[in-house]
């Protein structure tokens, strides 16, 4: 059908072997229901399925045998050894920087370094709520996820992965020092070239950098005394790629080896992008009211009503991501799978998840909570970019939230005219004319352009789901600014067809 279902999104069954049984009935009606949902509801964006989930992305017969591999062993993983459930419940907010300060040091805060960590050997899922084997670190890091991106700026880019130290090592293999002594291009290294798709696995609380990669010729390279180990031009690491029967210097910083892989010649420069990966926090961007109770959800609120996402996916498309969603309204919410309509009148949204109030489930006993109850305030769930939700209260269905997904985009950066400050626009607050700004969050999908008298700024807030966001002169004009796992740009280990 060419419909790709996540854990809240409708997906097609198999029929019963008697035909004429109650569930033969039931089956039919289901198929009934989802044939009219696809033929009203973009399952996928109407402009197509984004290129990191299309078919030639991956191989996915190797993908998809990991995946159930994955699967079956985290059943056997025993309790003791999950990550406690108060780590994931602490996880940092999802986030995305744009054109962030130009150091580790100035675009980073010690809780930022202090979530990185390298990724555990032998982590697998942990039962059904997806916790991965704690290897004693007690650092904060949750499950596996991804950082897509889609280099657009004018140069290549180095992928790096902010260590324990604060040192940016390599966002491929998590070792290389710096991360530009591998010159190889994307997946054989942390370059990524112009037009270039890469795709970034990591975990939950750590912390990712896309850096500017100014090309060098190897003329310069050679008559230079700045190379640095960590700042200045990878000569030597692109030197030792050349065959030492190469009777001329190449006069182009790119070379191709007979294995086909290619290595770039650059030095290291600004930072154009920055990603923290964590839970994707539902906010009330909307200013919905919570029922008067205050304290937890009612009986009746808490009790399960039968309404069920769809179980996961066995047979994901490429680069499937996995996301957790945490409750940060301060009452009971629901999440709804909210796709485009194809025809308006007809109403796409899916019960997908239903989150508990954070602070009562805090404050009960930790002995009895679950966090995979139905009235946790934290759900896991396997999605795609392109794919959008809503959070709605549990007791009227109120609009809470916006949340869509989406792969980030790196642009080159705007020269800087002056000192700088970043400046984080959250959910509620307003951007104001007059103020000068070189660093912007993305934390969640789209940038929201502000026009300025100055200069044209663009800003954008990745955790978050939609606020107020004004031009000029506050005016009364609402802008949605859609949370998507997006940014501008990284690189992973695999690979993906643009």
């Amino acid at each position: 059908s060419g419909f790709a279902s996540c854990d809240g999104a409708p997906e097609f069954t198999s029929t019963p072997a008697n035909p004429n049984s109650d569930a033969a009935v039931q089956q039919d009606v289901a198929v009934n229901e989802i044939e009219e949902y696809l033929a009203n509801c973009y399952t996928w964006p109407a402009t197509g399925v984004p290129p990191e989930h299309r078919n030639d992305a991956c191989d996915r017969s190797l993908h998809n045998a990991a995946w159930a591999a994955e699967d079956a062993g985290a059943k056997a993983v025993p309790v003791e050894n999950r990550i406690p459930d108060t780590v994931y419940l602490n996880l940092p907010e999802e986030k995305t920087w744009i054109c962030p300060l130009d150091t580790v040091e100035e675009s980073m805060t010690s809780d930022d370094v202090n979530n990185s960590i390298y990724p555990r050997e032998g982590g697998i899922e942990g039962s059904e709520s997806n916790n991965y084997l704690h290897a004693g670190t007690g650092a904060m890091t949750g499950h596996p996820t991804k950082w897509i991106i889609h280099n657009e700026a004018t140069s290549p880019i180095v992928l790096t992965h902010v260590n324990p130290l604060g040192l940016e090592v390599s966002a491929m293999d998590f070792r290389t020092y710096p991360a530009h002594a591998n010159t190889a291009v994307y997946p054989h290294g942390p370059i990524v070239v112009p037009g270039q798709i890469a795709v970034v696995d990591g975990l939950q609380g750590q912390m990712f950098m896309a850096r500017e990669y100014n090309e060098v010729l190897p003329m310069h390279a050679m008559n230079s005394d700045d190379e640095d180990d960590s700042v200045g031009h990878s000569w030597k690491s692109f030197m030792s790629v050349l065959p030492s029967t190469l009777s001329f210097l190449p006069e182009q910083s790119r070379y191709m080896t007979n294995k086909g892989v290619e290595h770039v010649l650059g030095r290291l420069g600004r930072v154009l992008m920055k990603h923290r990966m964590g839970n994707i926090y539902v906010k009330n961007q909307f200013g919905a009211s919570c029922p008067e109770l205050i304290g937890g959800e009612s009986e009746a609120e808490s009790a399960d009503d039968g309404r069920k996402g769809s179980s996961k996916d066995m047979n994901p498309s490429c680069n499937v991501l996995r996301k957790a969603f945490i409750n940060k309204v301060g009452c009971p919410v629901d999440i709804y799978f909210a796709p485009q309509n194809k025809n308006e009148g007809f109403n796409c949204e899916k019960f997908t998840k239903h989150l508990g109030p954070l602070d009562s489930f805090l404050s009960s006993d930790q002995q009895s909570r679950n966090v995979d109850g139905h009235d946790s305030p934290l759900k896991f769930t396997n999605t795609y970019n392109g794919h959008s939700f809503v959070a709605r209260m549990s007791h009227d269905q109120s609009l809470v939230a916006r949340i869509e997904l989406d792969h980030d985009v790196i642009k080159d950066c705007p020269e800087p005219t002056r000192s700088g400050v970043g400046v984080e626009v959250r959910v509620g607050e307003r951007m104001l004319q007059g103020v000068l700004v070189d660093a912007m969050v993305v934390n969640a999908t789209k940038s929201v352009y502000l026009s300025n008298s100055a200069m044209l700024v663009s800003a954008a807030e990745v955790n978050s789901t939609a606020s107020s966001i004004h031009r000029g002169k506050p005016l009364k004009e609402m802008r949605d600014l859609r949370w998507h796992n997006r940014t501008d740009s990284t690189a992973a280990s695999m690979p993906i067809a643009s």
